[in-house]
């Protein structure tokens, strides 16, 4: 007989949390050993596609809901007559209105932790509530040990790490493309070329550290530019910042773009500025396309776990541009540093291959 698994987050918008639990959804439901539903809360134009043969509920079609009680009615409802094994809760938020919701009903729950705890629940009235709720948590799964960490005494104990994996469609893209690439882009020294970015234009994604960096630097590198693909509310901030150090013809926004892999792929340099991020999707995609990475040493602990300092990519500190500059500069004068980080960038595609993630969330599951 098949087990049962009900994944619940509040939505699958475009995001990492929800890529990666339809990345794993899909592929546990594809096992004959398993039947797979999704709950969401919302549903709305901005989505990742539901994979065909995955059945989702979405709480909100039922138009009596009018209140934050009447959803915790419908989670309880919509779970008792799925009736799971096992309930997989992706961001912390949503574990609170699970746990809430199935008070006394026997469901054995697992919290997926997608954000920074030590922002989002590090003191306060949303901190105590979360911790309690964890209490009635049978696991509580982490994407890093420094997530794991916020966590203490029983609740620690409870923690199990499972890294995000390289999704199966880009590893091939990856591959592609790596395979293709022409050595000359990362061993001459001084050439010209990109330095690009990826995410969302939000203050805490700190491309600003960028273009800040890049501002010291463009005179001596004239064929080199900085290209930042994504979207948000803080692209008027960085145009002025732009506008401001004479950069309008060195560093571009092109915004969103549905084929970012191959945008990037004869990249320079990947840079990841960011003030803090969870496990970031994009810079193990940077690293599977062979580019060399910089990245922020960025809490919680994220771009740590992926990036060994000067085997596979160079780690700076939160916000430091001094450092992020001398970087930059060292990647761009040495080709072959360039070349040696970049192939073992691409030996995250074997460490995080999807196969492997799976079968540790299957394990966990099935204890």
């Amino acid at each position: 007989m098949s087990k049962k698994i009900l994944f619940y987050i509040h939505s699958l918008n475009k995001g990492g949390a929800e890529r990666v639990l339809l990345t794993v959804a899909d592929e546990i439901g594809k096992d004959p050993d398993y039947d797979v539903v999704i709950l969401t809360d919302t549903k709305d134009e901005l989505e990742y596609p539901l994979p065909e043969g995955l059945k989702r509920i979405t709480i909100d079609e039922d138009k009596s809901i009018s209140s934050p009680f009447d959803r915790l009615k419908a989670i309880r409802k919509h779970v008792k007559t799925e009736n799971p094994d096992r309930v997989i809760v992706f961001m912390l938020s949503s574990v609170i209105r699970a746990v809430i919701a199935l008070r006394f009903t026997g469901y054995k729950i697992i919290a997926a932790v997608r954000s920074n705890p030590y922002d989002d629940y590090s003191k306060g009235k949303n901190r105590l509530l979360l911790l309690h709720c964890l209490r009635y948590c049978s696991s509580i799964v982490c994407q890093t040990k420094y997530q794991a960490d916020f966590f203490k005494g029983k609740l620690r104990d409870r923690c199990v790490i499972i890294s995000n994996p390289i999704f199966r469609e880009f590893a091939q893209k990856a591959k592609e493309l790596a395979d293709t690439r022409k050595s000359e882009s990362l061993t001459s020294d001084k050439m010209s070329g990109n330095i690009v970015a990826t995410g969302r234009l939000f203050d805490y994604k700190n491309h600003r550290l960028l273009i800040e960096a890049f501002a010291d630097l463009a005179d001596d590198y004239e064929g080199v530019n900085v290209i930042i693909y994504g979207e948000g509310p803080y692209r008027s901030e960085l145009e002025k910042l732009i506008e401001s150090k004479k950069l309008k013809n060195r560093v571009f926004l092109l915004g969103d773009s549905e084929h970012v892999e191959q945008d990037i792929s004869d990249a320079l340099i990947y840079v990841l500025p960011s003030d803090t991020e969870g496990l970031p999707n994009a810079l193990m995609e940077a690293m599977a396309l062979g580019l060399p990475v910089i990245s922020t040493d960025c809490p919680c602990g994220g771009p740590k776990s992926l990036i060994k300092d000067g085997v596979n990519g160079i780690l700076v500190s939160v916000n430091d541009k001094e450092m992020m500059t001398r970087s930059i500069k060292r990647l761009l004068d040495d080709g072959p540093v360039r070349s040696r980080l970049g192939k073992e960038a691409r030996k995250i595609t074997e460490t995080n291959e999807l196969g492997r993630i799976v079968e540790e969330w299957k394990k966990l599951i099935n204890e």
